[in-house]
């Protein structure tokens, strides 16, 4: 006689919570808090170049916001989510511009290494496109 099977429900082995955990101890952020600190004390976007492989941040402040803002902390915290929730999206669309988030007065653009010129290029303004290192760098 044939026995009757049981549906178990599977259980996440990681909680998301865990995978924000691991993002905030690699090494390859250990630069983002002071990336965080210098990209809200200055108007000129700075890029975080190759975070993951093939991801770069642009993290900028946001026009118009106004202090207070949250602790350093807050606003890294708020860019590794940013950067979770980006590898949840379709992978074209980091392609073709990224994804956008706001947290507390600072803004995170996701997107792919290799659109990084195109990227520069809105973001540094007019004339020719600056090179990743030149856009964090004040004219003299």
């Amino acid at each position: 006689m044939p026995s009757a099977k049981k549906s178990t429900r599977h259980k996440p082995l990681v909680p998301p919570s865990a995978f924000l955990d691991a993002l905030d101890r690699f090494d390859s952020f250990a630069q983002l808090g002071a990336k965080v600190a210098r990209a809200r004390t200055q108007d000129l976007p700075v890029v975080y170049t190759d975070v993951l492989p093939g991801l770069d941040l642009l993290l900028c402040k946001v026009r118009g916001a106004q202090p207070p803002y949250p602790p350093d902390r807050v606003l890294r915290h708020a860019c590794l989510e940013s950067l979770a929730n980006a590898l949840e999206q379709p992978s074209a669309r980091l392609e073709q511009g990224g994804y956008w988030y706001e947290q507390g007065g600072l803004g995170i653009l996701v997107f792919a290494s290799h659109a990084r010129h195109a990227i520069l290029a809105e973001f540094g303004g007019s004339g020719p496109p600056l090179r990743a290192g030149d856009i964090s760098r004040q004219p003299r």
